[in-house]
């Protein structure tokens, strides 16, 4: 869904060099998750075309194996370097969450896909986050999972529980709306597909500059990217009647909902490096453009 000359690559490639889309000779090649599976990628199989994989889904990076290998969702290609949010020790990817793409990094307001992103001055203030919180909890997701539907069940037995999403048959495409959808909310649910190493999308990025508690489930490893203390993670508990009591807890103890909210997104208020573009051109220049 990538736009070719509107996209996170084309405008950080672009702040160093001439950029030219060229649909027949490529030098290099961006390809993705094939969800269609029409393979459009074996249409540039040539010595002289490096190919550049990039996923925000939960889906390896094919370095070594043959040309396609075929999933039940996806198709992969073979690829000789890769952007993904895995913890990898191989020396062809660069770990690039999909929540870094969610930043206004060079001032576009967005992509197309997405639509809106958000500018890096405005991730701990911003209109949505100082929006009045009037209501208790949100939940926007398509995939109906386990872990999220039994929190919204048990959650709704407290207070109402908004849903957002196909399974509630309202779903809006665009992120701006997914932030008017979040603005008024105390806290969101905001669960990723899968629990695994790295994994972090927009969901976590969304609710927080969205002004909400977030209610997350991830692994240890989020220390990595984010600050902790900002938002509640299932994890951290036994069950989820443990994490059920606690969010009512701090649902009723205005300075414990305070001290989350105080929090900043990335320790100390400061996104790490290899999360700037300035990094991610490095590794372009070091190892891919070499």
């Amino acid at each position: 869904g990538f736009l070719k000359d509107n996209n996170y690559f084309f405008h950080l490639l672009s702040s160093t060099h001439n950029v030219i889309i060229d649909e027949e000779d490529p030098d290099i090649l961006f390809f993705s998750v094939d969800y269609a599976k029409r393979r459009e990628r074996d249409n540039y199989i040539k010595p002289r075309c490096k190919k550049i994989f990039y996923s925000g889904e939960n889906v390896r990076p094919n370095f070594d194996g043959p040309q396609s290998i075929e999933m039940p969702m996806y198709s992969i290609g073979k690829c000789d370097f890769a952007f993904t949010f895995d913890f990898s020790e191989d020396d062809r990817q660069y770990r690039l969450p999909l929540w870094a793409l969610c930043i206004d990094w060079f001032n576009k307001g967005g992509y197309g896909n997405p639509e809106f992103i958000l500018k890096p001055e405005l991730i701990n203030k911003n209109d949505f986050i100082s929006s009045e919180k009037n209501k208790f909890c949100a939940m926007v997701f398509n995939n109906p999972t386990k872990e999220r539907v039994e929190t919204y069940n048990l959650f709704s037995t407290y207070k109402k529980v908004d849903g957002f999403g196909h399974p509630f048959g309202n779903w809006s495409n665009g992120e701006i709306n997914k932030y008017n959808n979040l603005k008024n909310y105390k806290f969101s649910v905001c669960y990723e597909n899968r629990l695994y190493a790295g994994y972090y999308t927009e969901k976590l990025f969304h609710a927080k500059t969205a002004g909400n508690v977030p209610i997350y489930y991830c692994d240890k490893k989020v220390s990595n990217d984010f600050n902790e203390k900002c938002f509640i993670n299932m994890n951290d508990y036994q069950s989820l009647d443990d994490l059920f009591e606690h969010v009512k807890k701090v649902d009723n103890d205005e300075s414990l909902y305070g001290s989350y909210l105080e929090e900043p997104l990335f320790k100390d208020g400061i996104i790490k490096d290899e999360f700037l573009p300035n990094s991610v051109l490095s590794f372009f220049r070091n190892t891919i453009l070499k």
